[in-house]
């Protein structure tokens, strides 16, 4: 904020671009806001002008920009308009919006479509909460497939919105800058696994880069729930590795038990000059069973 000035920041749909200029305090477009709502208090403002917005929020709401609950917009100066406005960006306690307008894939469905498409070893998804950007409610879902059928290198993503693929323009994505800022070592999938995530973004407007529609712009609302859903699903991806890592090292163990312990066993009757051998195969099973690999995480 610069002085006697504010910075405003909003999304222009027609250039698809989030656009910031800045206007002065004692520039009449300061009421704009109270023009559409000139004799309400804020309370019914609030509740009224927005979605899943009761009286407690109102006033909790209210407290927070330090503005009292039966003020009326018009009567409002321009600094506390300006206050206003920067207070519903600020206020974290809304509800999340209603995302019954929405047609999200569903968690199941996209498990199930992983599943048979790619087979894999591991498949995990997640269906983010409804968020909203400028007003607009959007759902992330995404999905991760691991081993199995999967014969890629490295991570691969697969890009949907509103169930429509994304096939080109990819670099410039959001979900592919999601990927590209992962640590994934801190996952246990190593150097290029056979790795492949699936995003889905369900919004009455996708914030797209381009006329074309190809590549989904990096807002700072969709960028955060992409985030993560990513780690959510990469989080049971690492649990799976580190219990195949197990397994694995508890099987290497089974196949030198197996191999070494018939020949103590014989080695050890012979020494104590006895007729038979014990009964040494509970140790080799006992092995085996820490072996095996959970399908599921």
């Amino acid at each position: 904020m610069g002085a006697g000035g504010s910075n405003l920041t909003y999304w222009d749909a027609e250039k698809s671009e989030q656009v910031t200029i800045e206007l002065d305090l004692d520039d009449a477009r300061h009421k704009q806001l109270a023009g559409a709502a000139m004799g309400e208090t804020l309370t019914t403002f609030l509740t009224k002008r927005f979605q899943r917005v009761g009286p407690g929020t109102a006033a909790k709401f209210a407290g927070f920009a330090g503005l009292k609950p039966e003020r009326r917009l018009g009567s409002m100066a321009n600094q506390e308009l300006v206050k206003l406005s920067e207070s519903l960006q600020k206020f974290t306690d809304f509800l999340p919006p209603d995302p019954t307008c929405l047609a999200p894939l569903g968690a199941g469905p996209l498990e199930k479509g992983m599943l048979k498409f790619f087979e894999p070893d591991f498949a995990a998804v997640v269906q983010r909460p409804a968020s909203a950007y400028s007003g607009f409610p959007f759902v992330v879902e995404m999905g991760v497939a691991y081993g199995g059928g999967i014969s890629v290198k490295g991570p691969k993503v697969y890009r949907f919105a509103n169930r429509i693929p994304l096939l080109y323009d990819e670099g410039s994505d959001v979900v592919l800058k999601v990927a590209g800022d992962m640590d994934w070592r801190r996952y246990s999938v190593g150097h290029d696994p056979p790795l492949v995530i699936v995003s889905h973004i369900c919004s009455t407007r996708i914030p797209y880069k381009t006329v074309g529609k190809e590549n989904v712009a990096d807002r700072p609302e969709i960028e955060r729930e992409i985030r993560l859903g990513m780690q959510f699903i990469l989080r049971k991806l690492s649990s799976y590795m580190k219990k195949k890592g197990r397994s694995e090292m508890a099987q290497k163990r089974a196949n030198l038990y197996s191999k070494y312990i018939p020949l103590i066993a014989q080695f050890c009757t012979e020494l104590a000059g006895r007729p038979k051998e014990p009964d040494y195969s509970g140790l080799i099973t006992g092995v085996s069973e820490e072996g095996k690999v959970e399908e599921k995480v």
